[in-house]
């Protein structure tokens, strides 16, 4: 019989980002493959919509978190709400560490503080420990954080890679233009750790200021970062906030080479970016920095350019990729798309996440 189990998001039903669509699509592929998976939103339950104090009043959910065999948690804040109530549960609790929130804080702090604090917020790193406490078995989305914890001293087999998936029919691949609106296009977030200074001063020495950028994510947080580049740059870039996936589907057709930016620091390096797997499944020469794991990827299955993560590398490598063959390009989506069938699609990666929950809820003696 298969098990039954519970994720728990530290994000609102209602929240559209990228964190809560793996949440949900998650939950989903199991469902698909008959394992029941409800969804349980923190900030939609009062008072444990409060991150701080949410593991002190975990407990009175205890009767419901006992029902399942289960339960996954979306990442450390989700994770350290169950605290108090370890000790009184037997489920298999999963702890999807698919970022790295300490470096994060770090950089950030960083940042924001002009170089006088760089290490991680205390409230970041309590949460990370409380999280690491009750968990049984961990998900990332990278090879290079799997390493550095099992070289940590985690065990191997308490670690497990689940890629972030890309939906197939929703991206779909798209036809080369021949003669693209835009040169480049970035369709992704604006956060600090995104280093995205790196592009935009690349964007900036780029030596042909008549070629033109497509930008598309911004969120009300963001208005400052937009508001410069506009002032920057003027009409070489079209700005578009936030938008649906189906839009950004279709106006990602007028762009020829697809980036994804980023910097050379341990935030990076732990992450795997999802819109690295979105370009692919549109069939679109991907442009990375050699920062994470996917220029990797895009050396292994030649479906891309890889450039140094100076702005003057990636401004270099932008200028080759504005100068490759039509027929080059093409080549290279066609081998993306290719890619993003074989590793990323949500049904290779529903079927490993499912393998994985029945591994771990099989009852000794019976074979998952």
């Amino acid at each position: 019989m298969d098990p039954v189990g519970l994720a728990i998001s530290q994000a609102g039903q209602s929240h559209d980002g990228v964190y809560s669509h793996r949440v949900r699509k998650l939950a989903a592929c199991l469902e698909q493959r008959h394992i029941p998976c409800d969804l349980f939103y923190l900030p939609d339950n009062p008072p444990l919509d409060i991150q701080t104090s949410a593991s002190f009043f975990m407990p009175l959910w205890l009767p419901m978190l006992r029902k399942y065999e289960f339960i996954y948690c979306g990442d450390a804040p989700a994770g350290q709400t169950l605290l108090f109530c370890r000790p009184f549960l037997s489920n298999k609790i999963i702890l999807d560490i698919h970022s790295d929130e300490i470096a994060q804080s770090e950089q950030e702090n960083a940042i924001l503080s002009g170089g006088r604090k760089k290490s991680a917020s205390l409230r970041v790193k309590a949460i990370h420990s409380m999280s690491f406490a009750v968990a049984d078995h961990f998900l990332t989305v990278s090879t290079n954080q799997l390493n550095t914890f099992v070289q940590s001293g985690m065990a191997r087999d308490r670690i497990t890679i689940i890629r972030n998936g890309v939906d197939l029919d929703v991206f779909r691949p798209l036809p080369q233009p021949a003669a693209p609106e835009f040169t480049f296009g970035y369709a992704g977030g604006y956060q600090h750790w995104q280093n995205l200074d790196i592009m935009v001063r690349a964007f900036e020495i780029y030596p042909h200021p008549e070629h033109r950028m497509l930008l598309v994510g911004f969120r009300e947080r963001d208005r400052g970062f937009k508001k410069m580049l506009s002032e920057k740059f003027g009409r070489r870039v079209s700005l578009v906030d936030f938008i649906d996936q189906e839009r950004l589907v279709q106006m990602l057709r007028s762009v020829s080479v697809l980036i994804t930016a980023g910097g050379p620091t341990r935030a990076r390096w732990h992450c795997f970016p999802t819109k690295f797997a979105e370009y692919a499944a549109l069939g679109r020469p991907v442009l990375v920095n050699d920062v994470d794991e996917s220029a990797d990827f895009a050396r292994e299955y030649h479906c891309g350019f890889v450039a140094e993560p100076t702005p003057e590398g990636m401004a270099k490598t932008m200028a080759e990729a504005a100068a490759a063959p039509y027929e080059r390009l093409v080549e290279m989506g066609a081998r993306a798309r290719s890619m993003a069938e074989e590793i990323f699609s949500w049904d290779k990666i529903g079927d490993e996440y499912a393998g994985l929950v029945r591994r771990l809820t099989a009852k000794p003696g019976i074979s998952p």
